[in-house]
């Protein structure tokens, strides 16, 4: 994302408590680490508690990126959100006889879209329990409850028997965790041998001694939305082999859903011109983006952006 204006922004927001981080599973700048707080569950869930309902309408619907093909691609934001759901779901290779897992299910759009599209079975997780009542209402409305149904889990501590799920999703929720090779192990135990995963992750294209404004800004981003530091996408191998996977795709999509940003920044403001007011979560977030020109951010080098992961356990993984 644009950072010129971002950094501006960031230092009209103290820095708070920092607690010590494990890099284990990451390899992010270590500016950006250090300024990154470490949230527990809770902490994020009670984020999610709060904010929810808003974020489902200012994301059109799936709370995650579009998939644009180019400045010329007109797509509605719901659209495009759907159709990055749709691209994420053909990696998967599921049928009706297959049972999956949505790792941070969110309010579940994705869920119900992949339910009708394959004819899967699915089990949505969240440590939001606002997330899962609201999930668990749009598929009983959308006609998919006997395909689809939502629990309250955490992803790095998962409720479920070795080998329960033939593929695991995991859409933008893996970036609130700081320790991936952790939450990967989970999903290689929860999968059956050949079981497939297909994810998105945020990944910095910044060198290891970057610009000290430029980190303290994208750690306030981070921080605002409760996400971890970012990762580096060369790193996806190790983080899968370590956990018993193996990696059959590793596609950086950061100009395909750069625009996203715009368009988010957007649907904010016009939440707060049809309602007056975001919730204070989402305000900070706001503020962090205000006078930023998403236009010529567009035009940018997207030095940070998103990665589509698809991998499969090994026959032979734990």
């Amino acid at each position: 994302m644009s950072i010129e204006r971002l950094r501006t922004n960031a230092r009209d927001f103290t820095e708070g408590a920092r607690r010590p981080l494990s890099t284990r599973g990451f390899n992010s700048n270590a500016g950006q680490a250090a300024r990154t707080p470490v949230r527990s569950p809770k902490e994020i869930g009670e984020f999610y508690d709060r904010n929810s309902r808003v974020l489902t309408e200012v994301f059109a619907g799936s709370m995650h990126y579009g998939y644009w093909t180019g400045p010329d691609d007109d797509t509605g934001f719901a659209a495009a959100s759907e159709r990055l759901t749709a691209i994420m779901i053909e990696k998967l290779r599921v049928g009706p006889d297959d049972t999956v897992l949505d790792l941070g299910c969110g309010t579940g759009k994705p869920a119900v879209q992949l339910a009708r599209a394959t004819g899967a079975r699915v089990v949505g997780v969240s440590v939001s329990a606002e997330e899962v009542e609201l999930a668990s209402a749009l598929a009983r409305s959308e006609g998919v409850a006997d395909l689809v149904r939502f629990e309250f889990a955490d992803a790095t501590d998962l409720p479920f028997a070795p080998g329960s799920f033939d593929a695991v999703l995991a859409l933008e929720s893996v970036v609130h965790i700081p320790d991936r090779i952790n939450v990967l192990q989970q999903i290689a135990r929860v999968l059956r041998p050949g079981g497939r995963l297909a994810l998105t992750d945020s990944i910095t294209g910044r060198g290891a001694e970057g610009d000290e404004e430029a980190e303290l800004a994208m750690a306030e981003v981070l921080d605002a939305w409760r996400h971890a530091p970012q990762v580096r996408a060369g790193n996806y191998p190790r983080f899968l082999r370590e956990a018993g996977l193996v990696a059959d795709e590793i596609t950086d999509i950061a100009e395909n859903v750069k625009y996203t940003y715009g368009k988010l920044y957007a649907a904010m403001d016009e939440y707060v011109r049809k309602h007056g007011d975001l919730p204070p979560d989402l305000a900070r977030i706001f503020d962090l983006g205000d006078g930023v020109d998403w236009a010529e951010q567009e035009k940018e080098p997207q030095r940070d952006g998103i990665v589509i992961i698809a991998a499969h356990r090994s026959d032979t993984s734990r």
